[in-house]
Formats: C-alpha cells, structure tokens, sequence
C-alpha cells in the first residue's frame, strides 16, 4: 500500500465536536514499530549467548504505521488534505467538500477530483536496537501467523522489555520490544524467530546497546518476572506483564507459555507446561463435550485403559457403543500435536487406541472450535 508520513494533524474547521458516546468514530492504533532490514547472515557481528539464543547491536531505521479501522486505510484528498477513515459510511471527502481549514467564502470548497484511497499513514525513526535470534527444535514450532506464535514471542517481547527497564534502571516508556519470523527458511519453518528491543527516543539513546553485554541476565529476569507473579495470576495480570500501553494486546499475553519458551531458550530442555492450566482446560474440554457428546459416546476424565500392554491414566477417554476406545489429550501452545502428559506421549504410537490431541491454547481461547475438532476426528 501507499503511505505517507503527515506533518501534522488538525480539526476539520466545518466539523462540530463530539459529544456523544454513539458519534464516537471507529478507533485505530498505530503499530509497534516494524524492522525493514534483512536478518544478518552467520558472518555478522553476532554475540552467542548460547547454543540457541544469539544477539547483534546496530542502528537502524524502524517504521510505524497507521492502517486505519479495520485494516483498511484512509481516504486522503491530495488538493486540500482532507482524511477520513476508509470505512467511513457518510463521507465528506469523496465529490466536492470542504476544505479542513478557513478560506475565503469563495474558495471554501474543494472539487473533490484528486483522492487517494486506502493509504497507511505511517512514518520512520533512526534508533539504537539489540536484535535477539532464537533458535528452536521439534518438537517446539513458532510457525509465523499461529496464534500460539504470537502469544509466546508477544509475551515474551513485554518480559524482556519490562525486565531491561529494571536492570537498566528506566522509565517503562524509554524502552520496548517486538517480535517478528526470521527472514530465512528456518523462520519460515517456525523454527527461527527475533525479538528486537529498540529506544523510544528518535536517534537512540544508547539503552538497548548496553542489553547486548548482559544477555544472559536479561533472559533470567524476564523469566523470573514470568515465574513470579505475586498474584500467581492463570495468565497474565497488572502485576506482572500488564499495563496501560499494551491494553490491546492483554489478550496476548500468557506467561505460563512465555516461561515455556524462555526455560527451553536458557536450558536447552523441553520443560513440562503448567500442570493447573493443564487440569483446568481439559476439565473445561471434557465439559463442553459432554455436552455436545454425539449420539452413544460417553466421555470421562482420568479413566483408565489398556494401551500396549500397560494401564495408562487418560486425560479423557471417549467410548463408543461399539466399544472403540479413543484417548484425549492436550498439548502445550508451543508444542502442537504432542501431548503435554509423558505417558501420554509414550503410548500416542498404538493402533489399538488411538490418541487425539488438541491444543491447550485453542480450548482456552476458542473451546466451540476445540470441541468440533475433537468431534470431528471421533467420527
């Protein structure tokens, strides 16, 4: 799309104020700021801080932009600098309108003949940034555009950039971060992914320089920060990640997935999820489809079943009236179609009874698709 950088913004003069609540316009937020450049190659001046987790400091340009309502830009007159959202229903910019400023009685209005439609508006910034690379293997995947990718890399860009306020000792403002694939075939393969911190203040301050001599104690307070939350919140609360300026993202924001991924990032090992998150959404799962059992299937919580020649404890177990057995399971949000409980894990090869599992984050965010899933793959 088009974009251009305004110098400046303005009441149009022929528009009253608002007043009401019902006349409010549709909002829109401007982006984090993007990073336009490459990912560096090997030969670049990468510093490791481990086998997975590496870091580069530079300088570069960094954009944010405006996409209007609903993703869909703005309608901008380029003869008199009239805007309005693309969604707008009653418009005043398309045909003949006012001008947004005063002008003679005579030339107060504009023919209307030069719009352009749909653009961004944006602009860009110079600042000092510290690129973290990290670096991921199966069964962990970080597939660009799944929702459990942006809640763990969303989560853990507000950890790190909370904890390197508190280690830098800076204002919350003075320092954020934001996540984005690597631009190379292990990230397009969600097995590569960067967060990159970045100062607020245009041409850099320095701050996010100094986070590339201290990489190991940033990666540790951001997962203290993650582990020990004084509210001992299910996902996230104003007392750890929470605040005022990523209130749109709240719904992003799950530090028990964060942990996760920043556990395997500093020790190398898959660590077990949250064993309560665990219990709390297969009994929810388990509910929803009782509820919604199809004709002759029963479904339990914690049965037991013969699988291999040994008893294994299901999370649920579906029976039919035939007698076919199927065991249910959940993952982990980071490790998709591997089932979080070991012995689970174990047994998923045999044919007798065959394992179904779904992800955990899918049944907390939308348990209608989770259950028609489950149903699904019964039938």
């Amino acid at each position: 799309r088009y974009w251009l950088r305004p110098p400046g913004f303005a009441h149009p003069v022929d528009a009253e104020e608002l007043t009401s609540p019902d006349d409010m316009p549709e909002i829109s937020y401007a982006t984090r700021a993007k990073l336009t450049m490459d990912t560096p190659d090997d030969n670049a001046a990468w510093l490791l801080i481990n086998d997975r987790v590496r870091v580069l400091r530079s300088r570069q340009h960094l954009l944010v932009s405006n996409t209007g309502p609903r993703k869909d830009g703005y309608t901008y007159c380029t003869k008199c600098g009239r805007i309005e959202a693309s969604t707008e229903r009653s418009s005043k910019v398309t045909g003949p309108h006012l001008k947004p400023y005063p002008d003679d009685d005579d030339k107060r209005n504009c023919d209307g003949t030069n719009l352009s439609r749909h653009i961004v508006l944006g602009t860009d910034f110079i600042t000092d940034i510290a690129l973290f690379s990290m670096q991921v293997a199966w069964p962990i995947r970080l597939m660009p555009g799944h929702t459990s990718t942006a809640v763990a890399l969303r989560t853990l860009s507000e950890a790190l950039a909370k904890a390197a306020c508190q280690l830098l000792e800076l204002e919350s403002d003075e320092l954020m971060a934001e996540y984005r694939p690597a631009l190379t075939q292990a990230g397009k393969n969600g097995l590569e992914a960067e967060i990159f911190l970045y100062d607020t203040l245009p041409g850099g301050a320095g701050f996010s320089a100094e986070l590339t001599e201290s990489g190991v104690d940033l990666l540790q307070a951001a997962h203290s920060l993650l582990k020990a939350c004084p509210e001992k919140c299910d996902s996230s609360c104003y007392r750890c990640l929470r605040s005022f300026k990523n209130k749109i993202e709240h719904s992003l924001l799950d530090r028990h997935i964060g942990a996760q991924l920043l556990e395997y990032l500093l020790g190398g090992k898959l660590t077990e999820f949250s064993r309560d998150r665990l219990r709390s959404s297969t009994a929810l799962l388990c509910n929803d489809l009782c509820r919604q059992a199809p004709s002759g299937v029963r479904f339990a919580m914690d049965a037991q079943v013969s699988v291999g020649g040994t008893i294994l404890t299901a999370p649920i177990l579906a029976e039919g009236t035939g007698g076919q057995q199927f065991v249910i399971a959940l993952s982990s949000p980071l490790t998709p179609d591997h089932p979080a409980d070991p012995s689970v894990a174990g047994a998923r090869l045999d044919p007798i009874v065959p394992i179904i599992v779904e992800n955990e984050l899918i049944v907390r965010a939308n348990l209608q698709a989770a259950t028609r899933n489950v149903i699904h793959r019964l039938n």
